[in-house]
């Protein structure tokens, strides 16, 4: 019998906090974005991780398959399509930034006087920016982007959108994450990958509150683990009892039978998540041993929080925490190609220097230390980070010290396998529409790059059009 008295099963309110109002400014929530490294990286996912609560009405025999290293070795992937590259293996990590993040006070054009005479009291102050090539730099809170800059391990796509685009959150983030723009489609982008390639949930994870569109097939979907502590309530008697009840017997009623196969579900995720997840915490896959104790302790509280796909609000190092769940999970040879995680609360039209230094010290640290932990191992240094959110801000400040929605952004790939540097064409400040930066890279552009690239399949079929590759991979 598996000892489970080192967790504990919790309500769904426990797990996720407080219901989040639709369209509700949560910009003056205060979140801890710095001091996370590699050393203290994987704490804050409270020492074992998450296991899936969503992920028990998947059943034992499909999680059993979870990781390579499972006694019963999962079926190769069948694709319905050719292979681009062989050599492909991916993990793809998804990093959505709900609220659109506002780009150009984070690659910052700072030695163009256009900018700081737009930006006004908004303009990141010269001396400040964390300079990298031709006349851009990073915001100041975003030292570890630097070093993977410095490292080649950051490419910078510029000038990223789409045709005709809105100023709404739900249209701009529905095009973003279904990759087609014009009509609405139910399917996301990696959703019809999922299925066309015959792939099973497992292939496609989000770690998070919610299952993102961009994971949503016709006939497939991914799935979902929160990120919380899966574990059986009760003393050791109490969990042997519940164990018991669980056994699945023949000639019970349907919904007793029913209960009783979700708990044995709940009790297999445990088995095949929760002591691996306990191992690579054991065996310091992130270098923690010469960690300040003090800190690990802090920091190992901090793990419970959610992301609000609106754009509102998370506590502190929610990001890290999910990624800190993604990095156990590649470490231990999970057999996922795809992550997704998220963060909110980018919807900065009030005190926006405050809200995106704190923001962006949180995307740094958590990025930053997940690539660096994943450089050098086996299963993680084919990893390939996204960060994209729906749209750019206004060039010009509001009257509340803030920017107003606006158009084309940055899209940033970091990983140890990622050619650093710059690409695509980077809008003119000289020449906005409606006060906004104008694309200059379709967005289908990047995710051909990730298909290609990245996952090793012809994006054709996915992207409903054919998009040239970019360099970066």
């Amino acid at each position: 019998m598996t000892d489970f008295e080192s967790n504990e099963i919790r309500p769904m309110d426990e797990i996720f906090g407080e219901p989040i109002e639709e369209n509700v400014d949560h910009q003056d929530e205060a979140r801890v974005g710095r001091g996370v490294d590699r050393r203290k990286f994987l704490a804050l996912a409270g020492g074992l991780g998450a296991a899936g609560v969503l992920g028990a009405t998947l059943g034992p025999r499909l999680w059993e398959s979870f990781f390579s290293s499972s006694s019963k070795a999962p079926a190769p992937l069948k694709l319905a399509v050719s292979p681009a590259s062989v050599s492909a293996k991916g993990p793809l990590i998804l990093v959505t930034l709900y609220g659109g993040n506002d780009g150009l006070n984070t690659v910052i054009p700072y030695e163009t006087s256009i900018y700081e005479s737009n930006r006004g009291s908004l303009a990141i102050d010269p001396s400040k920016v964390l300079p990298l090539a031709d006349g851009y730099g990073l915001h100041p809170s975003m030292p570890g982007f630097k070093r993977l800059w410095d490292a080649k391990q950051l490419a910078i796509v510029q000038g990223v959108g789409f045709a005709n685009p809105n100023y709404s959150h739900f249209e701009s983030m529905d095009i973003w994450q279904s990759g087609v723009p014009g009509e609405p489609v139910s399917s996301g982008w990696l959703g019809r990958w999922l299925d066309a390639t015959g792939s099973s949930p497992l292939k496609a994870v989000s770690v998070g509150p919610t299952m993102p569109t961009l994971l949503t097939g016709v006939k497939v979907q991914g799935a979902a683990i929160p990120p919380g502590k899966l574990v059986l309530p009760g003393d050791s008697a109490e969990q042997m009892l519940f164990a018991t009840l669980s056994q699945i017997n023949s000639g019970e009623p349907k919904l007793l039978s029913e209960a009783a196969a979700a708990s044995s579900n709940l009790i297999q995720l445990s088995h095949q998540m929760g002591p691996t997840l306990s191992r690579t915490a054991t065996t310091d896959p992130l270098h923690l041993k010469n960690a300040d104790p003090s800190s690990l302790a802090a920091n190992g509280g901090a793990a419970l929080a959610i992301a609000n796909g609106g754009g509102g609000q998370s506590t502190p190092n929610v990001l890290a925490t999910q990624l800190s769940i993604v990095a156990n999970l590649i470490l231990a040879g999970a057999v996922p190609q795809v992550y997704s995680v998220e963060l909110g609360g980018f919807d900065t039209h009030v005190n926006q220097l405050t809200t995106q230094e704190r923001l962006l010290g949180e995307l740094d640290a958590a990025v930053s230390a997940f690539v660096e932990a994943m450089a050098n191992t086996p299963h993680g240094n084919e990893a390939v980070v996204m960060i994209y959110t729906e749209f750019g801000r206004r060039v010009s400040a509001n009257s509340s010290a803030g920017t107003d929605h606006g158009w084309a952004n940055n899209v940033l790939i970091a990983g140890p396998k990622v050619k650093g540097g710059f690409y695509g064409e980077p809008p003119d400040l000289a020449r906005l529409q409606e006060g906004n930066l104008v694309f200059t890279t379709d967005f289908r552009t990047v995710y051909a790059t990730m298909f290609d690239k990245v996952l090793g399949v012809d994006p054709k079929p996915f992207l409903l059009g054919t998009f040239n590759s970019l360099s970066m991979v």
